[in-house]
């Protein structure tokens, strides 16, 4: 028959639960009174020999692990390292390269001014801004123009021989028709033999200087300047004398035998100038 209100608690219920802890007090009793006894030290040996195998294996274990993780942590401090390192040879690569250039620059400015002083006329530097890669176009562009004083017919050198003369004039450019231009002709002198002619420039970038009399003596190697002097109907030279035109690298005979022909090679290596001497030779 069904009953109604509590449930009535089954006898022995409340024991269930306690007896374990009896259980354990009593057992961690007895090997706290009997600790120093025989038997259980040898137990307490027996059981530590066994726990000891396993014991190594986990610190082997935990050995290779903490190796494992710490290896890692130097990998990624090398890694950084190395990218610091990276971006400092970076850096001084960067400045070693603008301290030669700026070494360069200085050089050639030096070389310039040094040209300047050799001639006492009224110069200034002009970098050179445009050039005709190919070479068949034989002029240059110069970053200094009429506000600058540059005046039409101005020659035009570097430190090492004449480039050419201004062809044209803008506010801040100018342009220059090179010495190696077939429209270019300069009144010239072999400087040892002093034997006279005429330079002018042909295909490709070679000069040739005629109209040098038969009996005057040239030969390969001579060091050809210009001689100052007007040519055809013009009153003076837009060249001053002395300045170095290139070398003789060979001579012909004319046909009719009187008049010889010399090819040079320009000093000036045109297709490499960075920076120029503008000449003002107007009086």
């Amino acid at each position: 028959m069904a009953t109604f209100g509590r449930a009535r608690r089954a006898p022995g219920s409340g024991n269930a639960f306690l007896r374990p802890f009896a259980a354990l007090f009593v057992v961690s009793l007895a090997l706290l009174l009997l600790r120093d006894t025989t038997f259980v030290r040898s137990g307490a040996t027996f059981v530590t020999e066994l726990l000891v195998p396993a014991e190594r294996v986990l610190g082997q274990v935990g050995s290779t692990a903490g190796g494992f993780w710490q290896a890692i942590a130097e990998i990624e401090n090398l890694r950084s390292d190395n990218d610091t390192l990276k971006a400092r040879v970076d850096q001084l690569t960067l400045e070693n390269v603008q301290l030669r250039e700026q070494a360069f620059q200085a050089q050639q400015a030096m070389q310039l001014a040094e040209a300047a002083k050799a001639l006492k006329l009224q110069t200034q530097s002009a970098p050179v801004i445009a050039r005709d890669p190919s070479g068949v176009l034989h002029t240059i562009v110069l970053g200094a123009g009429a506000k600058d004083g540059v005046l039409l017919d101005d020659v035009v050198i570097s430190d090492r021989g004449v480039v050419g003369r201004v062809s044209e004039v803008g506010n801040n450019y100018s342009k220059v028709l090179l010495v190696t231009d077939s429209g270019s002709a300069v009144s010239a002198l072999v400087q040892g033999s002093r034997a006279a002619g005429i330079v002018r420039g042909q295909f490709g970038d070679t000069l040739v200087m005629d109209w040098i009399l038969q009996t005057e003596d040239v030969k390969v190697g001579d060091v050809v300047i210009t001689a100052g002097l007007a040519i055809g109907n013009d009153l003076k030279s837009l060249y001053p004398k002395g300045l170095i035109l290139g070398k003789v690298v060979e001579v012909t005979k004319g046909e009719n035998g009187t008049f010889q022909r010399a090819i040079l090679v320009p000093a000036v290596d045109l297709r490499h100038l960075e920076n120029v001497l503008v000449v003002n030779t107007s009086p």
